[in-house]
């Protein structure tokens, strides 16, 4: 073979191969997970306050479909949900406050009430979150993971990967370079995907790393929800009652476990 032919075709290689982008890794050892937790929960302590309008895209066994609502949430847990109809009336209104959920459905004109857990708050759009936890995420803060404590965190290119771990339960947190959360994965003790959101978009103009576009995956459910945000007020409180829903005359109540 020619030897002139040889080295310009490594060249030429070597070349191409330097092209090529190749992931940036921050130099230096592992970070400390208590530090590294520590530091992203302060980076996302704003805002405490958000409004938006929003546009649900539901793949799930029961109330799929497409969804327009009006979301108003305050840390730590409190939260209103108004699903709309075409023409902007509301079709429900869910509120959690304190502990406590109420969910006015008008399409079937029924008021239930009982504890903000994770399967009543369901009712409405099939998430399997906590009311602190979707409000958590609304935010674009870490969820609280229940008696969990940081176990490890590594590198991840210009990022942070950083596991979370409780008694039966780990939570692997995605955090970009600048400590956004890009994405949350929960399993259960045997490694199961119990839940994923990945969080996209990201907005920082009212000094807060709100994400504009979510996506959770329940495998087991065979549940997708794509939620996009639209007109974000962040940090300006709610109106005075936006978390109370009171009992309509004549309406059916039905009461919640």
């Amino acid at each position: 073979m020619d030897c002139s032919f040889s080295r310009t075709a490594a060249c030429a290689a070597l070349l191409v191969l330097s092209a090529c982008p190749r992931p940036q890794t921050v130099a230096g050892p592992p970070p400390d997970p208590g530090a590294l937790y520590f530091q992203a929960k302060k980076a996302h302590m704003v805002p405490a306050t958000l409004s938006c309008d929003a546009k649900a895209f539901v793949e799930a066994p029961q109330n799929a479909g497409r969804y327009a609502l009006h979301v108003s949430v305050k840390r730590p847990a409190s939260l209103r949900i108004e699903a709309l109809t075409p023409m902007g009336d509301p079709a429900a209104v869910l509120v959690a406050d304190q502990g406590r959920f109420a969910l006015l459905d008008l399409r079937d004109y029924v008021f239930y009430r009982g504890p903000a857990t994770s399967e009543n708050l369901s009712r409405l759009i099939p998430v399997p979150l906590r009311d602190d936890e979707l409000v958590s995420v609304i935010t674009g803060d870490i969820p609280e993971l229940p008696d969990g404590r940081p176990e490890s965190a590594t590198r991840d290119g210009d990022g942070y990967q950083l596991v979370i771990s409780g008694p039966r339960i780990r939570q692997e947190v995605t955090l970009g370079g600048d400590l956004r959360v890009l994405r949350v994965r929960r399993t259960d003790s045997k490694g199961a995907l119990l839940w994923s959101i990945g969080l996209d978009e990201h907005d920082d103009s009212a000094g807060a790393q709100v994400a504009r576009l979510m996506h959770l995956e329940v495998p087991e459910a065979k549940t997708k929800v794509d939620l996009r945000l639209r007109n974000v007020l962040a940090g300006k409180p709610p109106p005075s009652g936006a978390f109370l829903l009171g009992v309509p005359p004549g309406m059916k109540v039905e009461e919640v476990q």
